[in-house]
């Protein structure tokens, strides 16, 4: 186990050089009417003739790879810049599950089978042959914090930020945390949650704490589920009436849908609120960020994704740079605020979040203060981090508030305020 430690200069913390590789235009998804593969005809709207209430949503942005061997359930939600990989076998994905952003899903074999109700959080890979949310228990299970038994009879499944699902099978009512992964051939079963950074190889891993890489479910993991798939329902709905109204508002700079959790509009840019269908990257809703456009667009790469479409608002400072495939996101009633100076790397995840006091939600939101580095594949999840702080490689801070010229080393989990120093395993 390590301790944070200081850092001596403001300078080590800035990530002042990212390759800014050159411009990918992915061209948008197209899909072919009747059944909802998302092929010529069904994009963005999969099928393109039905009601807004229960048509799929697929964001112009996704790369859709062989979309006949791809199918699409009822309300699925497909984020901006998500791959669907289907060359090398079918991909379907059932009823009320959502894709979000950066999620990559590469099949093979028999092919990546989904089920209803499964979540696949931002910048999660899922590749092989694998079966997530297909079978498995409702309960009732022990919920490990309160000592009660509990069932969850319309069950969800999570698969969290980062986390990789290899030819897995990942039952309902289970999760996957995030940065750890589940390997070929294993079954997770219901009830049990991965803990963030492990890395399951073996079925007796997957089925037994004893090991130290599962847990047990608690109603808390569920009620989180359920808000999460209620959201993203929410969202395939409204991205689907803004695209009816003109297919143009679904691109770029643009709005947010107007839902119970969110008031829509457009981000302010430079102080000027700013459409830009044509943008490379999509910035969506109640985003406010300090650089102008024409900044913005020499500072970012490519393949980034800022949603203030959920959690409002999302408050960006000055930008050093930023690199391909960082999401920025917030849970509903939740805001994020990003201080000047900060340096992205490629595949950066800040997302926004109430910390956990004494068992309730009620601390401080997410906030990165100013001149801070977050390495390659860092995610930080209701968390304070100090100024001149640095985040390293395929390391995440949660519920946790570090001070000024901390530096969490690469490939680490601290969370809880450093009550859980956990390495991250593969």
């Amino acid at each position: 186990m390590f301790k944070p430690r200081t850092i001596f200069s403001a300078l080590t913390a800035i990530i002042l050089a990212f390759a800014i590789s050159t411009q990918i235009y992915i061209q948008p998804a197209v899909a072919a009417g009747g059944t909802c593969n998302p092929t010529v005809g069904n994009l963005p709207i999969c099928p393109s003739t039905a009601p807004s209430e229960s048509a799929s949503f697929i964001d112009p942005t996704a790369t859709i790879i062989n979309p006949t061997n791809i199918t699409l359930g009822e309300n699925v939600y497909v984020a901006p810049f998500a791959q669907l990989d289907a060359t090398n076998g079918p991909i379907s994905i059932a009823a009320d599950s959502n894709v979000q952003d950066q999620v990559k899903i590469t099949a093979s074999g028999t092919g990546v089978q989904v089920g209803e109700r499964v979540i696949m959080a931002h910048l999660t890979t899922i590749k092989g042959a694998a079966k997530i949310g297909l079978q498995g228990s409702t309960g009732p299970f022990t919920d490990p914090i309160t000592n009660t038994q509990f069932s969850n009879t319309v069950p969800e499944t999570f698969l969290a930020f980062n986390c990789e699902v290899d030819g897995a099978t990942i039952e309902r009512n289970s999760v996957v945390n995030f940065l750890s992964r589940v390997g070929p051939g294993v079954t997770l079963p219901s009830g049990k949650v991965v803990l963030p950074g492990k890395n399951v190889t073996t079925n007796l891993e997957a089925s037994s704490g004893t090991f130290g890489k599962v847990a047990n479910l608690t109603q808390a993991d569920v009620r989180l589920m359920e808000g999460v798939v209620e959201v993203n329902e929410a969202l395939a709905k409204g991205y689907a009436q803004l695209a009816r109204a003109d297919l143009s508002n679904v691109k770029g700079i643009n709005y947010a849908p107007v839902t119970s959790f969110n008031s829509g509009g457009l981000p302010q840019i430079g102080g000027i609120s700013t459409r830009d269908p044509n943008f490379r990257n999509r910035i969506i809703g109640n985003v406010i960020i300090e650089d102008s456009l024409a900044t913005l667009n020499n500072k970012l790469a490519n393949r980034i994704s800022l949603r203030g479409d959920e959690g409002e608002p999302i408050h960006i400072g000055q930008i050093a740079g930023m690199a391909n495939d960082v999401v920025f996101h917030a849970l509903a009633s939740t805001n994020l605020t990003l201080g000047d100076g900060i340096g992205y790397g490629p595949r950066v995840l800040v997302h926004g979040g109430r910390q956990v006091i004494n068992g309730v939600s009620n601390g401080p939101e997410t906030r990165v203060g100013d001149d801070v580095g977050l390495g390659p594949n860092a995610l930080i999840y209701s968390a304070v981090i100090g100024d001149n702080s640095a985040v390293g490689q395929k390391s995440a801070v949660f519920n946790s508030t570090i001070p000024p010229r901390t530096h969490i080393r690469s490939r680490t989990i601290y969370a809880d305020n450093g009550n859980l120093i956990l390495p991250v395993e593969w």
